[in-house]
């Protein structure tokens, strides 16, 4: 853990928590916020600054280093998201980000848009929450005005987006365009047999490097379904069909998750 500071009312970090030096979270105008909470396995990078009210961060969710955000609103993370160095992430009309979104370096992701003096008449004053789903990308250096991005859509490398992203989805340009029929989906159907069998695969590489682990080889389990007959204690189950893990928070299946990071992505079983 770094040199960092938080101010709020109520303040929850998890296990295997990293917040490198200089990050600074608490709410606007040097106010208290009212809650933080850092999930399992979070990363924050140096020289980081929130200021919102509420700040949520899910499980190894990675927030990389010089990130800034700010607003009147809460801002939630949820599970397993990445931020390149430099992004931006506003809140002024709450801001709401699902399990498994990448927004790559230098992106801006906003929630107002304001400044033009309205006595003047600038029609351009609008607050309100930006929505992002589950799985959604937005490559690098992605411009994101107060949208709605459902699940598993995707904005290529320096888009401007300026309306609702449809589901599975590719844009680009700017303002961005939907360019699906020329680029094709972001994903595809898999079947829960394919995915057992990369996952045995990839926790067969796991182990291969890391030896340390190998006699814990029985204590990650990979699935279908859970077992009918009770989970065991101390041994995580991922469960390819439902994308979920039973916690453990040992050391293990710390590095497991860490290891299937990014390209991989389990959330803890409800």
């Amino acid at each position: 853990m770094g040199n960092y500071r938080i101010e709020a009312d109520e303040i929850h970090i998890g296990k295997h928590v990293t917040i490198e030096d200089g990050v600074y979270i608490g709410a606007k105008f040097g106010k208290k916020a009212r809650r933080v909470i850092i999930g399992d396995g979070a990363f924050i990078g140096r020289d980081s600054k929130f200021f919102y009210p509420e700040f949520i961060v899910g499980d190894y969710t990675m927030i990389h280093n010089h990130a800034f955000g700010s607003g009147d609103k809460e801002c939630h993370i949820g599970s397993s998201c990445w931020f390149g160095q430099n992004c931006v992430i506003d809140s002024e009309g709450g801001t709401f980000i699902g399990n498994g979104v990448g927004v790559g370096a230098y992106s801006q992701l906003w929630s107002h848009i304001m400044f033009g003096d309205v006595l003047e008449g600038c029609r351009f004053d609008s607050v309100k929450p930006l929505i992002v789903e589950d799985d959604v990308w937005f490559v690098g250096h992605c411009i994101v005005s107060p949208i709605h991005a459902k699940k598993k859509s995707m904005a290529m490398v320096g888009s401007v987006i300026v309306k609702d992203m449809e589901e599975n989805r590719i844009y680009a340009g700017s303002p961005a365009k939907d360019m699906t029929d020329k680029m094709g989906n972001q994903y595809l159907e898999i079947s829960t047999e394919d995915k057992f069998q990369v996952m045995l695969k990839k926790k067969d590489e796991f182990f291969e490097v890391n030896p340390n682990f190998k006699e814990y080889f029985d204590k990650i389990q990979i699935v279908t379904d859970f077992p009918e007959e009770g989970l065991k204690e101390g041994i995580s189950y991922f469960n390819v069909s439902t994308r979920t893990y039973t916690k453990t928070l040992s050391e293990l299946e710390y590095n497991f998750m860490k290891f299937l990071l990014v390209k991989i992505k389990f959330y803890p079983e409800s």
